[in-house]
């Protein structure tokens, strides 16, 4: 899948105003090609302005027909939908490497040892400013840093490093494009995608270079947020509710909160099986964060 040059998605980026930005992960992709013929991508994605697939993402997508031809058949419901190669998170920040790096830093907070990987073989105990070129260090970064298993179909999977590479884009589309992105929100399921935007919020929130600096906030529809959605705006028959989440869904954790009686807010993260769930759908005081 061809995308447009990384230049002019900047230049569309920093035209629009209040632009819908949606970022997919592998697992949401792959959730939707089931759920097609119940609830079709035009209903899912006419929101959106643009759809962005980091390139380790889209690596994963192409293990699967169904997927890759799922996300060519987005063309259609969408203006724009574009593969971003990680590369070229460089042009998007306007050439701050040094920004660029804490990104990344902080983006794999959550994983001590990939922390402590990133300050051993990329900053190497120097200043910022030493740091080799960008092109040099991700590269290290993805080829040594990350766990590596072979799929059967031959191919060498690296561990997060999609969830990693959506984690930085979202932020980047955050700092640098906020005058002109109103919604970034990321279509994940994936637990370790949450934690590593979660714990890179708090950190940049403690980072002189960043917590003063006007961002775009970042939210997620997760496979259950998407079916809690879809019951609401009628997209499933409510007939047919209980068969389509026995069909689609099995027991995960679930972070969400409910309103009590007096209007305060309760929050709880616990592991929802299918019959809670399908209660949880009649429950309008539940909002669903991830």
């Amino acid at each position: 899948m061809k995308g447009e040059s990384v230049e002019e998605l900047k230049k569309y980026l920093s035209m629009g105003k209040s632009l819908k930005v949606c970022i997919l992960d592998n697992n949401s992709i792959e959730f939707l090609t089931w759920v097609r013929k119940s609830v079709s991508p035009e209903k899912i994605f006419n929101q959106y302005d643009i759809i962005l697939i980091p390139q380790w993402v889209w690596t994963e997508v192409c293990d699967s027909d169904n997927r890759k031809s799922y996300i060519n058949d987005l063309k259609e419901y969408s203006r724009k939908v574009q593969i971003v190669d990680e590369v070229d998170y460089l042009t998007l920040v306007d050439y701050k490497e040094a920004e660029l790096y804490y990104l990344l830093l902080y983006c794999c907070y959550s994983v001590s040892r990939l922390v402590s990987f990133i300050k051993k073989n990329i900053l190497k105990n120097r200043p910022i400013e030493d740091l080799d070129s960008y092109e040099e260090w991700l590269s290290i970064f993805y080829e040594q840093g990350l766990d590596k298993r072979r799929l059967s179909n031959d191919r060498i999977q690296r561990k997060n490093a999609g969830e990693i590479s959506i984690a930085v884009l979202s932020y980047i589309l955050s700092y640098y494009y906020n005058e002109n992105i109103g919604t970034i929100t990321i279509f994940s399921s994936d637990r370790d995608t949450y934690e590593f935007v979660s714990k890179a919020k708090e950190m940049l929130y403690k980072d002189e270079r960043f917590k003063n600096r006007s961002n775009t906030s970042i939210t997620f529809k997760s496979n259950d947020f998407l079916i809690y959605d879809w019951t609401r705006l009628k997209y499933i028959d409510e007939h047919n509710v209980d068969t389509f989440v026995d069909s689609y869904r099995q027991t995960r954790r679930i972070k969400f909160t409910r309103k009590k009686q007096d209007n305060s807010i309760e929050e709880q993260d616990k592991v929802i099986d299918n019959i809670a769930f399908l209660e949880m759908l009649n429950d309008s005081t539940i909002h669903l964060i991830f």
